[in-house]
This record gives structure tokens, sequence and C-alpha cells, in this order.
């Protein structure tokens, strides 16, 4: 009698370690899954779920130092349950490789120039239209509003993708080695654009012979005058050096071009409903808030360094420029006529 009940409880103890043996996750189970972008914290075991956030700036970068607090804060309002691991510097790619990569699993998220989702929706070709925007102001009442929504939304349906937020960048001033106040200035001036057709359409309609052209060899040929002049943020041409090359910065102001934090819609299904909020709400909390103050400081400052370092201010006459452009999105870009014109009303 005592063998048999030894042999019942032995039988028993290898059937309750056997059942703890199969229930048990591998050690790197839930490690791995989460370095491939996770999935719900539910179908990590209720391990952290990880994404990868990926951007070209160096740390210095403005929208770099954003990025990092929007990392930490969803980290904060998920509880822990999300975190966001940065990968900047171009570190997985260019801004198209990286966007591109949201489909395949290179990245989770993109934070990058708004321009660059026009390289799969018609509607982001709107971003860069030259002088559509008017102020600070006029920015802030578009992409913080009903207009920024209908744009995202439209976005979405044409690519997959996700914008969770727009976030402040400096507008884009022309630097030329001539003094520009009308367009008619502008006439056969080679002026470095973004391989962009707006870009290009709009300066040869503006009279200007438009040159797409890496933009690590404006430098180069600015100096050599392979090119007479480029267009960019204050702060790009202050860190670029471009005074040491070119005479006068001129206050066109003419893109005021969204940074967009994007992720692709596949991804952002796939989290918790809990999860997708944090995520909301950390891509328009204190980095957003951050980006906004610190590119209009800094732009103030990026201005009085690019003066004192020889440049001369000019200040054209803007209206003789938007009539120039009268009728642009109607005739060379019809699909974006509709939301061309809510940007315009949206004082």
């Amino acid at each position: 009698m005592r063998k048999m009940r030894r042999l019942y409880f032995l039988m028993l103890a290898a059937i309750l370690l056997l059942a703890a043996g199969c229930s048990s996750a591998p050690a790197n189970g839930g490690n791995e899954q989460a370095q491939n972008g996770g999935g719900t914290d539910e179908q990590n075991g209720g391990e952290a779920t990880v994404l990868k956030l990926a951007h070209v700036w160096p740390a210095s970068e403005i929208h770099a130092q954003a990025a990092e607090k929007f990392a930490a804060e969803v980290e904060k309002l998920s509880g822990g349950k999300l975190k966001v691991e940065i990968y900047g510097d171009g570190t997985l790619g260019k801004d198209q490789d990286l966007l591109e990569g949201l489909k395949v699993g290179t990245a989770d998220i993109w934070v990058g120039g708004a321009g660059v989702l026009s390289g799969s929706s018609e509607t982001a070709k709107i971003f860069t239209v030259p002088f559509m925007i008017d102020s600070q102001e006029h920015f802030e009442k578009v992409y913080n509003g009903e207009v920024g929504a209908e744009i995202a939304n439209k976005i979405q349906q044409e690519s997959g993708n996700k914008i969770l937020a727009y976030w402040t960048r400096g507008a884009r001033w022309l630097t030329v080695n001539k003094e520009v106040k009308t367009p008619e200035d502008l006439k056969g001036l080679k002026i470095r654009v973004p391989d962009s057709p707006v870009f290009i359409k709009s300066f040869e309609r503006l009279g200007a012979a438009p040159t797409p052209m890496a933009f690590g060899e404006v430098f180069t040929s600015l100096q050599q005058g392979v090119i007479d002049g480029q267009e960019n943020p204050l702060s790009l041409i202050y860190n670029s050096k471009f005074y040491e090359v070119v005479k006068y910065l001129i206050k066109t102001q003419h893109v005021y071009e969204p940074i967009t934090i994007v992720i692709s819609e596949e991804k952002f299904n796939s989290l918790s409903p809990e999860l997708q909020e944090a995520l909301v709400k950390a891509a328009n909390g204190e980095a957003k808030q951050f980006a906004a103050e610190e590119v209009k400081k800094s732009d103030q400052e990026y201005l009085q360094k690019l003066q004192e370092n020889g440049m001369t201010l000019v200040e054209p006459d803007i209206q003789a420029f938007q009539a120039k452009l009268q009728g642009f999105v109607e005739q060379e870009f019809p699909a974006l006529k509709e939301v061309y014109e809510k940007i315009r009303n949206a004082k």
C-alpha cells in the first residue's frame, strides 16, 4: 500500500512539472519579439512592447531631441508597457528608405520632413507648395486643426502611413549671390532645390533655373559657381556654413513644411487601444511643444548669426511672388486644389 501511494505521488509530481514546463515561454521569446517590433502587450506575455523609431538627424538637432522627449513620454504614459528605441543619424537609412521600411519592419516609427511622404501619396505634395502658408500662426491653424487632420486621413488612405503628429520646422529661406526682391530678379538663376516636382515646377514658374542635386554637393557647387543659390531653413543655412559662399539672405519664407511623426497603419492597429492612446498623446505632448519653442528661439538666433557672419538680409515683395504663382496648383497639381484652398482659407 505504501509503495502504491509513493508511486502515485511521484507520478503526480511528474505531471505537475511537465505542465509547468509547457506553460513557460522560452527565456528569450519575449525579448526577441520586442526587438522585431513587438506586438501588443498581451502578445508579449505582459512584457513591454518595443517600437523602433528612426530619423536622419544628429543628436544635437532640435527634432532629434524632441524624439527623445517623445520616447520618454510614451514610456511614462503607458506605465512602461510601451517603449521607443531611437535610431538616429541615418543609422537605418535615408528618409525615403526609413519611410518605406515601416512596411517591412526596418523601423516602426519615422520622424522627418512631411514632403518625403509625397513618394507614396499624391496629397502629401501639398506640404511643399510655395507661399501657401503665410506665417507661423497660419501654420498652426492648419496643422493643429481640421485641415491638418483631413490631410493626414487622406495620406493614410493613399499610403497606409498614419501621421501621429505635425511638429514645427523653420520656414525655408532663399540664399543667393544676387539681391532678389521680385521674381524678375530670379530670372535665369540656378537655384538648388530638392528633387521634387513641386519644387522644380514652382521655381521654373518663378523664372529661376531649378537645379536638383544632393545636399552634400551644395556647398562646393555654390563655392565654384555651379549654382547661384539654394533654399533651406535658417538652421541648415547656418550649420552648413553657407554664409561663407553666398552673400544674400532673402526672407522669402516660401515653404512652411511640417515635421511628421509617422507609423504604419498596420503597426498602429496591432497595438492595444491603451498603447495607441499613449502613442498619440505623447506625439502631441511635450515633444511637440519643445520643437515649436526651440525652432522659434533658434531661428531668431540663427538670423542674427548669419548677419554677423556677413550675410545681407533682403526683404522681398512677397505679394509679387504669390502673384507669379497664381493658379499654380490648379494647373500643375489639380488633385490638390481643394485642400490647397482650405489651407489658404484657414486663417
